[in-house]
């Protein structure tokens, strides 16, 4: 405990964890569950095996949450590099301003290293508050999230009739992806249980995948428009298509979620679909060198990708 009365635990230590709904609740309209969220852990290889994050309390409640995820990425090399990553920084409001993140975050950076960890990432935006707090505290621009939107369409819907899907074949999806990743770095690394993990985060279910021998599409529907979080396919005209059986779903307004950096056929796909293509967004991937003998650009090079799907 600092002198001010404050005690850092992990989140594996908080005795009360329901004393976090107020600052996750305050800070992103989180309606913290903790029995839900224990069950979600456990069943994420980026949490499961780690600390999932570090709590601030004083007086017995909690006045700030820094999360932490560990990942495995493709370096330039051809191996494998197990970095850390930060979610869900918050802080009470009535103690804003008062080194509470700065102060989570250093642990969760010492948490990191002690783990062999040379490197750390966040997402976020640069048009909020905390963006000068990283980069005060290090981080560095990647690259921004591209999207792709489409205005809702009069006329009637020409939605074609689909059989009762089966579940997807994810080891069919892994190869495609697999494909569709070869030669780049960065959030490459992908086996089936992270590949479940992310179909479950982001509540897609077989009738909002469309898997082909060539490519696939991950969508949701949502109440006012049509979300796709991947595509990925063989060559430009099986993504034409594949953006195409999505559309004729529903004439909602579409968003087309591409990643970074998204490679030329897809924004060309979208494009020739008559979606209008964002190429600098709010969102952001940071990165921070945390030892001195680390390189981004000696690990990762110039070929590092990350697709919407695994935004944290």
């Amino acid at each position: 405990m600092d002198s001010k009365g404050i005690e850092v635990l992990s989140y594996g230590e908080l005795k009360q964890k329901d004393s976090l709904l107020p600052v996750l609740e305050q800070s992103f309209g989180w309606p913290f569950n903790p029995a839900e969220w224990d069950r979600f852990v456990r069943r994420d290889p980026r949490l499961r095996d780690g600390s999932v994050g570090f709590c601030a309390v004083r007086d017995g409640k909690v006045i700030g949450f820094v999360g932490v995820m560990d990942f495995t990425l493709g370096t330039a090399s051809g191996t494998t590099e197990r970095v850390g990553g930060l979610y869900a920084v918050a802080t009470h409001p009535e103690y804003t301003r008062q080194g509470i993140s700065t102060a989570l975050i250093a642990r969760s950076h010492e948490y990191f290293m002690t783990k062999g960890y040379r490197f750390s990432f966040l997402t976020t935006s640069p048009t909020i508050v905390a963006h000068a707090l990283y980069e005060r505290l290090g981080y560095f621009d990647v690259a921004s999230f591209l999207s792709a939107y489409l205005g809702a369409r009069t006329g009637r819907n020409k939605t074609s009739k689909r059989r009762s899907p089966a579940k997807p074949d994810r080891s069919r999806m892994l190869e495609l992806f697999r494909q569709s990743v070869k030669g780049r770095t960065g959030f490459v690394v992908r086996d089936e249980d992270y590949l479940r993990m992310l179909l479950k985060r982001w509540r897609i279910t077989a009738r909002e995948c469309i898997l082909t021998e060539r490519g696939y599409v991950l969508f949701r529907k949502e109440k006012e428009s049509i979300r796709i979080g991947e595509l990925v396919a063989r060559d430009g005209r099986e993504m034409l298509r594949l953006i195409g059986l999505v559309e004729g779903m529903s004439r909602k307004p579409m968003i087309g979620l591409l990643g970074i950096p998204s490679s030329s056929a897809i924004v060309s796909a979208y494009r020739s679909r008559g979606f209008t293509v964002l190429e600098k967004g709010h969102g952001v991937l940071m990165a921070k060198e945390l030892v001195a003998d680390a390189s981004f650009q000696d690990c990762f090079g110039d070929r590092f990708c990350m697709n919407a799907l695994d935004h944290f």
